[in-house]
């Protein structure tokens, strides 16, 4: 297991930095090898760091953020490649006690509408009812217990910004039922609502070939996420962490089916098994007696 000294401190740098980084930019802020640093990066786990060989572009993006980012045309140019970062956290703002509704729990207390820069009272926050301050004894235990130590507000906003699907638009559920392209959505795009699939920024969509949109930004977003006071490339990680969540439930479900087609098949041939087991182990049964007196009916 990674040093949680490590890792709350590797957290930091890379919030400090956009929430992304190369391995090489990282490395330069830590006295580790670069062997060593990928070692404590895979300990931590992909629930902590998303560490990916993707393709290097001139800038600060690599090619799968761009794609991220709705760039046309951008990835699969055969560039160099290099080991990239994303800070990850199951760390979330409470939604009930943005309702008022709760007293205590494992989640963050705290104003969602200042963390996105957006209360009226945050000029004044001693008038807002909700929290203004991380470092509340019940926001300093639940950092703790996620093994966040040292973050100022500044960076703690990034590592939710690309995690906590709470403090992305609003979805529109109407556009998430039925078959058509807006689903059951009648202001289409003229809508004010979030167009996504709500069970993909969650990690949880089962589908395949789900047809709600995966893709989080694109023209009709952009206004929307730039009015919540989301910066596109925090955007850019929540989509990045998404598609990586999205494709591991994928793996996890198809190992499920054929562990459990494989166990199908068998069936059949284990019962045969079992059978031909079970008639080689039944003791012999001696012949009748009729038979035996047959046998002995030409001696004298």
């Amino acid at each position: 297991m990674a040093e949680p000294t490590v890792c709350s401190f590797l957290t930091k740098v890379l919030c400090a930095n956009g929430g992304r980084m190369f391995l090489q930019d990282l490395r330069a802020h830590v006295e580790l090898s670069e062997a060593r640093l990928q070692d404590v990066l895979r300990q931590a786990g992909p629930d902590r760091f998303l560490l990916q060989e993707v393709e290097v572009k001139e800038g600060l993006w690599d090619a799968e953020a761009e794609v991220a980012a709705g760039a046309v045309g951008a990835g699969g140019g055969g560039g160099p490649l290099a080991w990239r970062v994303v800070a990850v956290s199951s760390a979330r703002l409470c939604a009930r006690y943005q309702r008022g509704e709760c007293q205590g729990c494992d989640q963050l207390h705290f104003c969602r509408r200042h963390m996105l820069g957006k209360c009226p009272n945050r000029d004044c926050w001693s008038t807002c009812t909700l929290s203004h301050d991380i470092h509340t004894p019940v926001n300093i235990q639940v950092l703790k217990n996620h093994g966040l130590f040292g973050l100022n507000e500044a960076q703690l906003r990034i590592l939710l910004l690309q995690n906590d699907p709470c403090l992305l638009p609003e979805v529109c559920l109407c556009y998430n039922k039925g078959e058509a392209l807006y689903g059951y959505c009648s202001l289409k795009d003229k809508c004010n609502k979030f167009h996504v699939c709500k069970s993909f920024v969650r990690g949880e969509c089962k589908l395949q070939k789900c047809k709600r949109s995966h893709q989080l930004i694109h023209a009709a977003s952009l206004k929307l996420l730039q009015d919540q006071g989301l910066n596109i490339p925090s955007v850019v990680n929540f989509q990045i962490i998404s598609t990586y969540r999205h494709e591991k439930l994928h793996k996890k479900l198809e190992n499920k089916d054929n562990s459990a087609s494989a166990e199908h098949a068998q069936g059949p041939e284990k019962q045969g098994g079992a059978a031909a087991v079970a008639a080689e182990a039944r003791p012999l049964v001696p012949a009748p007696a009729q038979s035996a007196k047959k046998s002995c009916a030409g001696k004298p």
